[in-house]
């Protein structure tokens, strides 16, 4: 397996179009690194061009010790598989997996043993006589990534190749995925656009938003430390709420008031030394719905709780979701089932102040 590396790596479309901005990253052998970002951010370019598929404008791509900017795909010793599988139609499961190996001229006995290796550890053994018209839409994508097996690359790359999966799959999938780097202890590059999938497959996250990395770090640390508002609010779910407001000194206390004047959150004393720099300025706090947590009481407590007017109850199983209205600011609270709060009626929550955001509403950067 290998080591990838990106320097100051640049994607510009005709159009002035600059997809990729100077994107640095290095990704360790036998790590499994997730692109994860909205549409059009950047990421299935930067897969691309790794994969020699998308020429690059600027800087450099190392995969092990090579510089392989010049290298054509087919000698980078990397496999790709893709959205939509790029499975051949006439030809059988057997004959997918193996095409690759056929045209590298490799002994029949070598291919026979690596295609039975990789249909075992997939479990589609038995699929190996069918063509891809017969599979469902899980296997098919089963044989897409068998196809990659079988080539025993140093550096594997998938794009986006769940999209097409029901909810249900999908999940099934990304573990079975999970599952199969830890067998195969191989480099892997994934991208998709959903956090979820990021969150729970990747051992390092690389965020991106119009073609810069926005943060790169394990899954918990981007949970709990974003760098900005925009990571901030693309990783979990439901998002991370937002309130704008400002800071406001008042009994030797620092209080975050919203711009309604609803909302009156004492800030916690071990953020005090730091959030006095921004008494009486613009700024954002960021509560995500599991700090908003049920008051069951229902009694106020000045500076620590919020007094809602629940808008929508979203059962969830182990736990409900709601969704409220404070002085005209919309909020999403995540809450145990113990109690059944009632539509259009008031609900008082408690907040996590220790566990909250505050971001510098200007550069929207967070604020340690």
């Amino acid at each position: 397996m290998a080591r990838v590396e990106l320097k100051n790596l640049g994607k510009i479309y005709p159009g002035n179009v600059e997809a990729v901005k100077d994107a640095n990253l290095v990704i360790n052998d036998k790590e499994f690194v997730v692109l994860v970002g909205p549409s059009g951010c950047g990421k299935s370019t930067t897969l691309r061009m790794i994969a020699g598929l998308e020429e690059i404008t600027s800087g450099e791509i190392y995969i092990g010790d090579t510089l392989v900017n010049d290298v054509p795909p087919k000698n980078r010793d990397i496999a790709m598989v893709f959205q939509n599988y790029a499975l051949y139609p006439h030809m059988t499961v057997y004959k997918n997996m193996a095409f690759g190996l056929i045209l590298r001229k490799y002994p029949k006995k070598e291919i026979q043993r690596r295609v039975q290796e990789a249909a075992e550890i997939l479990g589609i053994t038995e699929l190996l006589d069918r063509r891809p018209k017969a599979l469902s839409g899980g296997q098919r994508q089963r044989v897409a990534v068998g196809r990659a097996i079988v080539r025993q690359p140093k550096v594997f790359l998938f794009d986006e190749p769940l999209s097409n999966l029901d909810a249900k799959l999908r999940v099934q999938m990304r573990t079975e995925i999970s599952k199969l780097h830890t067998r195969l202890q191989s480099t892997m590059i994934y991208v998709t656009h959903d956090q979820v999938e990021a969150m729970t497959m990747g051992d390092r996250i690389v965020v991106m938003l119009d073609g810069i990395i926005q943060q790169v770090a394990p899954p918990l640390e981007l949970y709990h430390h974003p760098v900005n508002l925009f990571v901030a609010g693309f990783i979990g779910s439901p998002p991370m709420n937002m309130v704008k407001g400002k800071l406001v000194g008042e009994n030797g206390s620092l209080f975050f008031v919203d711009e309604t004047g609803a909302l009156k959150l004492q800030t916690p004393n071990s953020r005090e030394a730091t959030l006095a720099a921004y008494e009486n300025k613009p700024i954002i706090l960021g509560i995500r719905p599991e700090q908003l947590l049920e008051n069951r009481e229902q009694q106020e407590k000045p500076g620590a709780s919020i007094n809602a007017l629940v808008e929508v109850v979203e059962p969830m199983g182990s736990e409900i979701n709601l969704y409220l209205s404070v002085g005209g600011q919309q909020l999403t609270a995540c809450i145990n089932t113990d109690t059944q709060p009632e539509v259009e009626q008031p609900h008082i929550l408690d907040v996590d102040m220790e566990a909250t955001h505050f971001f510098d509403a200007n550069t929207e950067m967070t604020i340690y």
